[in-house]
């Protein structure tokens, strides 16, 4: 039997439903948690950020589009949640170089993003761990936003572009400069032959 969607479960949870909100908040409690985890300092602050998040899926249930995608619906008050904190703090934002040209083809996008996501699985303690929290943490706000929801909530090119009000190859552009920046960060702080040899296992593990 197949699982139903994230749109049905919030439509069945707009009936009356309540354990199809459970199913939902199963499915994606750990990406939008770390969502929050890898943009703000303290944990305690990503923790009240979540719950917010939450509460106001409930209180905007009645609201809520059933044509409309529930991770691009989620993610939409996730980011407005975060802008509002943001405006309370200090916000650094640096500048993409825009004649820098990195071109690549969307498989080698995603096969970054695979990479990436393994080299950081590989590697949950230690000073490795601490450099790729530190290098995403580097990343221009809008590289930010783009990475952690590829990430964090698996969202495709094509409703990143609609959640953030930017045209498809924008935020492709956007996701490239991304994973360069990372990729030259990690480089920095792990020096060459240990990103190297984590990359190179990374890519074993996607193949």
């Amino acid at each position: 039997m197949n699982k139903p969607t994230d749109e049905e479960l919030m439509q069945r949870f707009c009936d009356g439903e309540y354990d199809a909100f459970e199913a939902l908040y199963q499915r994606h409690k750990g990406g939008l948690y770390r969502y929050f985890l890898r943009q703000v300092d303290e944990r305690s602050k990503a923790e009240d950020l979540f719950q917010d998040v939450w509460s106001q899926v409930i209180a905007s249930a009645s609201r809520y589009a059933s044509t409309a995608k529930f991770t691009t619906w989620l993610y939409t008050l996730a980011r407005n949640k975060l802008v509002d904190h943001i405006r309370h703090g200090k916000v650094v934002t640096k500048v993409i170089d825009e004649d820098c040209d990195w071109q690549e083809n969307d498989e080698e996008l995603n096969t970054k993003h695979v990479q990436l996501n393994q080299t950081e699985k590989r590697v949950e303690s230690g000073h490795q761990a601490q450099a790729i929290k530190h290098c995403v943490g580097q990343l221009p706000q809008h590289q930010l936003d783009c990475f952690l929801l590829k990430e964090e909530a698996g969202m495709q090119l094509s409703d990143i572009a609609d959640m953030m009000n930017s045209g498809l190859e924008a935020t492709k552009s956007r996701m490239r400069y991304a994973y360069k920046n990372l990729r030259e960060c990690l480089r920095l702080k792990l020096g060459e032959q240990s990103f190297a040899a984590i990359a190179h296992e990374a890519g074993e593990q996607s193949a």
